[in-house]
């Protein structure tokens, strides 16, 4: 993970360990699993993890930046509430914190730095593509409660997105508004006015699902995995750089290399379809 763009400040900071590693490993982020599968989702005549409690455990994490450099880290999922915690912890004792949401079996994970444990940005959204209409759910970081959002626009996932709804748990308007998207290489930079310009982000696309990270002042990173039974394989971005690299989380379990464990041809299919650009280590 880049800490030099994630932080938000672009400071390159190291963070070494501490005494509260064990609480920031049970940093909020919230993995939800929403919505039924359909057209070029990963899931689609396909089964992948059989519910929330298959991806509770703790997976080695490895992730490929656009120089090919590799960094690896133990990653932690564990239930909270109605979806999960997850922390990275990078073999050199770097902290990463994020929130995470799932549409149709693709996880969309936004993190930044994890300086006192949490995460920084100000949210992430997973929406199904359907045409010139994303229809999905965001999740804020202040909670755990998901937002239902709609958003209206042209077909070619570029340009002006009206919010045409969204609304909270109890059914309540959230924002109003449009965004603005501009793709930049495999990546869509994303803009927010609700109705003044408000947060900045960027998103991926694995199948027919978006994911996207957003924050105010900067866009933290983010990945989109294409879940297997006990592997995780994905693609991250982070900023505006317009690349993106491999990632990957294999359960503890199958073994620290990942032996055992191997990307279904559907998770594959899903991500080097929109991803054609993805460096590899």
């Amino acid at each position: 993970m880049n800490q030099a763009v994630i932080s938000g400040k672009g400071d390159g900071m190291d963070v070494s360990r501490h005494g509260w590693l064990r609480w920031a490993l049970a940093a909020a982020a919230v993995l939800t699993v929403a919505g039924n599968v359909s057209g070029d989702s990963p899931q689609s005549g396909t089964t992948g993890p059989a519910d929330n409690d298959a991806l509770v455990g703790q997976y080695r994490h490895s992730t490929v930046f656009t120089a090919g450099k590799t960094r690896r880290s133990v990653a932690t999922i564990a239930p909270r509430g109605a979806g999960f915690s997850v922390a990275w912890e990078e073999d050199d004792g770097n902290l990463f914190g994020g929130i995470a949401i799932a549409v149709d079996g693709v996880l969309g994970a936004a993190y930044t730095e994890a300086l006192n444990g949490t995460y920084r940005g100000k949210g992430v959204l997973a929406y199904r593509i359907s045409g010139g209409t994303l229809d999905g759910v965001r999740l804020p970081s202040d909670s755990a409660t998901l937002i239902q959002e709609t958003l209206e626009g042209p077909p070619a996932l570029e340009g002006r997105y009206a919010i045409a709804r969204s609304l909270d748990a109890d059914g309540h308007p959230y924002h109003s508004g449009f965004v603005e998207i501009v793709r930049q290489g495999d990546t869509y930079q994303m803009t927010w006015y609700t109705p003044a310009r408000s947060y900045e982000g960027v998103g991926l696309r694995v199948g027919d699902v978006l994911v996207a990270s957003y924050g105010n002042g900067f866009a933290p990173g983010i990945i989109a995995y294409c879940a297997d039974e006990g592997l995780l394989t994905g693609v991250g971005t982070y900023g505006h750089v317009g690349t993106v690299g491999a990632d990957l989380m294999v359960r503890a379990n199958a073994g620290s290399t990942g032996t055992g464990a191997e990307t279904s041809a559907r998770c594959r299919d899903a991500i080097e379809r929109w991803n054609p650009s993805l460096v590899r280590g």
